[in-house]
């Protein structure tokens, strides 16, 4: 497929509301599990613990999926949301989980939204990607729409 030079603000709107969805689904059922008799509140935090990087990560790589047929190399700086997220993304599908360094080695974790270091281990929380995804939809926006 060709490389989008723009997404209609309708596309970047409707991303965001289903990441907001996805979202608040997370935070909701991590409230009912704090609420949930019969199971130790350690256990429920183990559990929690293991399942809160694993879905923020591959929702990164889904967000990713929305936008990756914007031009390549129109990023360019090596620490905007951009960069970042095709970075980490690309990290979570080919290196085992762990920042690869970018082909260009441009990549600035100083700059970044999320200051991970190259080979640090990537485990976003709730916290982390609705940080990266509103700079990165901020910046689709700015560039793309």
């Amino acid at each position: 497929m060709a490389d989008t030079h723009s997404y209609p603000a309708a596309h970047v709107q409707a991303c965001r509301d289903e990441i907001a969805g996805q979202i608040k689904a997370y935070r909701d059922l991590v409230g009912a599990a704090s609420k949930a008799s019969g199971m130790s509140l350690t256990r429920i935090d183990a559990a929690l613990a293991a399942f809160e990087p694993a879905f923020f990560n591959n929702l990164l790589i889904a967000l990713e999926a929305r936008f990756v047929h914007r031009p390549h190399g129109v990023e360019g700086s090596g620490g905007n949301p951009l960069d970042e997220v095709r970075l980490l993304a690309a990290s979570l599908m080919d290196n085992g989980g762990a920042l690869s360094r970018d082909e260009a080695g441009a990549y600035q974790p100083e700059n970044s939204v999320l200051k991970i270091d190259v080979g640090e281990r990537i485990a976003l929380n709730a916290d982390d990607f609705e940080a990266l995804c509103a700079a990165f939809l901020a910046e689709i926006e700015r560039r793309f729409s």
